[in-house]
């Protein structure tokens, strides 16, 4: 187990006991519509890739995002195999880690701003199905995000989120992951459900709140399946299950459509700040966006929470 001085959990559940923090936007969707195709993990790999990562954290801090996170989404070494690139899980998440702090450091360089800033290592689903529903067995589960997250806590992120978690147990086998590699690290976790507040597993907004709390994580919430018009019955649920829990919502930018042979997201940076700012009387703790969400969303989002937190 990798003991930490917990100088960083204190400094962000402190901080987001006190005032909202904004999380940046998409990463695989900003790639796609720069015309990069690739699985974005693998970009991790090569030197002239991974300053297009760079380039996208930069972006994001530069719309002021107090959280980035790593482009390590798919990077469990169970859904590495699945691309032949289970032998480079070391290195596409170590890279990862050090494009987001170099990204930072650039942003310091550059701005002079001296606000605490996160790290966040991501992980995501592992793309097969756990029992009774599949044949993935819990502790296997377990196994493979616990590499993961081994590597990131390792390089020293401030935060593991976990996100776009469809199945219950899938969310409590990353969190005890994590947890067995560090019982300091903050962790958040985010799982996806649709407009019903449910997810595609059955599992209720309302019914997993605490469940993962109680499992170790220090901040809950949605993202991703939905936008964030959509998403505001799901924040609803989660406050009113849990008055007291510190929540995170990243909701995609509406809808995608098709223009011009080309996929967008329906929602405006306008609007969808807009509909974030309806979040806000429920008291998150972290707000952000997840497909179809720019920089520029970001930036605006960043305008309703600031207007939030100092009225």
């Amino acid at each position: 187990m990798i003991k930490d001085n917990n100088i960083n959990k204190i400094k962000l559940l402190d901080i987001i006991n006190k005032k909202i923090l904004v999380s940046d936007g998409a990463m695989g969707t900003t790639l796609l519509s720069a015309g990069i195709s690739e699985y974005p993990d693998s970009l991790n790999i090569d030197n002239n890739n991974i300053r297009k990562i760079i380039d996208i954290h930069l972006s994001y801090l530069e719309a002021g995002s107090d959280i980035i996170q790593t482009n390590t989404f798919g990077s469990t070494p169970i859904k590495l195999e699945s691309f032949r690139l289970e032998n480079e899980t070391k290195k596409i998440n170590e890279n990862a880690v050090n494009a987001a702090k170099e990204a930072l450091n650039i942003y310091r360089s550059k701005s002079g701003d001296e606000k605490p800033i996160f790290i966040a290592g991501d992980i995501g689903p592992l793309g097969k199905l756990l029992e009774p529903a599949g044949t993935l067995k819990y502790e296997d589960a377990v196994s493979t995000f616990s590499k993961q997250a081994e590597i990131l806590i390792g390089k020293k992120v401030d935060l593991i989120i976990i996100e776009t978690i469809m199945d219950l147990n899938e969310a409590l086998a990353a969190i005890e992951a994590t947890r067995k590699i560090s019982e300091d690290i903050p962790i958040a976790c985010t799982l996806s459900f649709g407009e019903n507040g449910v997810t595609i597993m059955g599992n209720k907004a309302e019914d997993v709140t605490s469940r993962l709390i109680n499992a170790g994580s220090d901040i809950v919430g949605a993202n991703c399946s939905i936008g964030s018009a959509a998403m505001i019955g799901v924040v609803k649920k989660m406050r009113e299950a849990n008055p007291e829990a510190r929540l995170i919502f990243q909701p995609n930018a509406g809808l995608p459509v098709l223009v011009e042979c080309k996929t967008i997201y329906n929602e405006t940076p306008e609007i969808m700040a807009s509909n974030i700012e309806k979040f806000l009387p429920y008291k998150p703790s972290i707000v952000g966006g997840c497909c179809g969400s720019t920089p520029e969303h970001i930036r605006e989002i960043i305008k309703v929470v600031r207007s939030y937190n100092n009225p």
